[in-house]
């Protein structure tokens, strides 16, 4: 089956901070797996979710044969998270989540590749997502907004990208960051419905006196 694959990124569209952005992601699909990885993880890194089967965030395999920076301790498992597929109700299952605060929009250069654009409002109560979806064969996403065409599997699934937004308690204004940190998320260690990613903002002190 051939591939298809979509690229979006999240960007401020409006008011004073219009054009801080995040970096490039990319979903795609190929036969009965899904993959999810972001431009800024270089090759490195990517989320595949294998049918029913295997879901996990995990060093890319080439990557690992290259023996190139950066490297796992040696015996280290190469897929560091490990997930259990999500259920499917009513014929539809959410299979993953990218989710980002406001601190993670920085100045970077727009990249023509990306197709979409996810709006974040210049609100720090408040959080964006990317939802990564699967529905069996027949049946329709009732959810939207639709980023793109949805993506067939082997079995006739099929796979959709939706933007959602959620509200953020206790979010609060930062300076802006100096970069931004992602971290996979795993339903029963944190309170989430599916696998993901959760990407804030990093900032550097300049206080060296700081322990």
């Amino acid at each position: 089956m051939s591939r298809h694959r979509v690229r979006f990124a999240f960007e401020i569209t409006e008011g004073p901070n219009a054009g801080l952005r995040s970096g490039g992601w990319r979903v795609w699909t190929n036969n009965e797996d899904t993959y999810v990885t972001a431009s800024s993880f270089g090759q490195v890194w990517k989320g595949s979710l294998h049918g029913d089967v295997a879901w996990r965030w995990a060093m890319d395999k080439n990557h690992v044969r290259s023996g190139r920076a950066p490297t796992l301790p040696k015996h280290h498992d190469r897929a560091p998270w490990v997930w259990e597929p999500t259920p499917f109700v009513n014929g539809v299952r959410l299979a993953f989540a990218i989710a980002v605060t406001r601190g993670a929009m920085l100045h970077r250069p727009a990249d023509p590749k990306d197709q979409h654009r996810i709006v974040v409002e210049d609100r720090w109560d408040l959080l964006t997502l990317a939802k990564i979806w699967m529905t069996e064969p027949g049946v329709d996403l009732p959810v939207e907004p639709l980023l793109d065409e949805p993506m067939r599997l082997s079995s006739g699934r099929r796979v959709w990208i939706t933007a959602g937004w959620e509200e953020l308690a206790g979010g609060e204004p930062e300076p802006l960051c100096a970069g931004a940190i992602v971290e996979p998320y795993t339903p029963g260690v944190q309170d989430v419905r599916a696998p993901g990613l959760f990407v804030r903002g990093l900032r550097l002190s300049t206080d060296t006196t700081a322990a």
